[in-house]
């Protein structure tokens, strides 16, 4: 099972983003909700990897938050309500966040509760923290064609350009420039090294 815990990075004069980060999740299939757990914090419990990388996503698309992400057993039977459950996932979420809280650069940490697998959620971590680190780089028209692109991969680029009310020519370099096929790769990867460490925790 997969935790995702979520801490809002720097000041509260900024407003409350809360709301904000649970409606970008309510597009992640989950096992309990997520909910506002105390304060600027809030957390999710998912079951499968490209599940937990979409609520890693959402948070790191959205800035301003610190992403702990814990891998292992929770008790059963599930609760209704994240905030009531209980487990090494969720140990591990509050660990791996603590850490993402005093990181400086990409704020997402992967700890797995099964101390065997230390070594495959270091290279999840490292692979999360470099797509963080490409989609900052990204301008406004990229992230439109990327989103896009993902709401409907069938799309082609004509249709999103359609879609878009921009160019085909626009779209093609969007594409190229936002590093799209790379982060594709990417994705691919880490969830391969998150349902591993699963599937043996």
């Amino acid at each position: 099972m997969f935790a995702i815990t979520y801490d809002q990075r720097g000041s509260t004069k900024n407003g409350d983003r809360i709301p904000e980060l649970l409606a970008a999740l309510e597009r992640v299939p989950t096992r309990c909700a997520a909910e506002r757990t105390r304060g600027d914090e809030a957390q999710v419990l998912v079951d499968r990897a490209d599940a937990a990388l979409d609520a890693v996503r959402a948070a790191a698309e959205l800035g301003q938050w610190s992403i702990g992400l814990g891998i292992g057993a929770v008790e059963t039977p599930l609760p209704t309500s994240v905030r009531e459950a209980r487990g090494p996932a969720l140990r591990a979420s509050s660990e791996a966040l603590e850490e993402a809280r005093r990181t400086s650069q990409v704020p997402i940490v992967v700890r797995a509760a099964d101390t065997r697998h230390e070594g495959t959620a270091a290279d999840a971590q490292a692979v999360l923290r470099l797509i963080g680190w490409m989609n900052r780089t990204r301008n406004t028209g990229q992230w439109r064609t990327v989103r896009a692109l993902r709401e409907d991969p069938s799309r082609t680029q004509a249709q999103i350009a359609e879609h878009l009310g921009v160019t085909q020519q626009t779209v093609s370099r969007s594409l190229k420039t936002s590093g799209w096929r790379e982060e594709s790769a990417a994705d691919s990867l880490v969830q391969r090294l998150l349902a591993m460490i699963d599937l043996t925790s």
